[in-house]
């Protein structure tokens, strides 16, 4: 008879594992990560606001029927501005002057207009274009978050005391709606 042959199976061997491809996809991506954190940060602009004008904040924002202003920044029109309420869009457009740049006195005459018609919007939505500079985009949210003139102020309803105050702030809250657009 011939001799049988019986595999032997070490069930304790140990091998090695390959962490090359990981540690590669590390390499790359933890660069990838930092680089878009940098540009997240970029975009916040940490103001601090009076307590009344948070809490209005937080009311318009959890009230989901509630008035929505709109800017649009374009480097060949100017400023659009939508207000919509109740399902109804209104359109203003800030021209360009002479040089080509934005009227920002005009354009800030129309936020306190529309400030002082709609008291209890707080924050807007802004999508600038990607051809508009962005020191033209940073002057167009200062003119839409203070008002120029130091006696100018607004009324704001305290929700815990139920007294109305005034704030200097017109729009403090700005909203990028297309920051992810390429």
């Amino acid at each position: 008879m011939g001799k049988r042959f019986k595999l032997q199976i070490d069930r304790n061997a140990e091998f090695e594992l390959d962490l090359a491809p990981l540690l590669a996809v590390m390499v790359k991506l933890v660069p990838v990560l930092l680089v878009s954190s940098a540009f997240v940060q970029m975009m916040i602009i940490e103001t601090e606001l009076p307590q009344v004008v948070q809490d209005a904040v937080k009311k318009q924002e959890a009230d989901p029927n509630a008035a929505s202003i709109s800017v649009t920044v374009t480097k060949s029109d100017g400023v659009k501005i939508t207000l919509t309420e109740k399902g109804q869009a209104h359109v203003e457009v800030v021209g360009l002057n002479q040089e080509k740049q934005i009227d920002y006195p005009t354009l800030h005459a129309k936020f306190v207009a529309l400030k002082k018609s709609h008291p209890a919007i707080f924050k807007i939505d802004m999508q600038p274009e990607g051809d508009v500079a962005y020191k033209d985009v940073v002057k167009v949210m200062d003119e839409a978050r203070k008002a120029r003139e130091k006696d100018l102020r607004f009324p704001v309803k305290d929700e815990k005391s139920g007294k109305e105050t005034t704030t200097e702030y017109m729009f403090p809250e700005i909203v990028f709606g297309n920051t992810m657009d390429g």
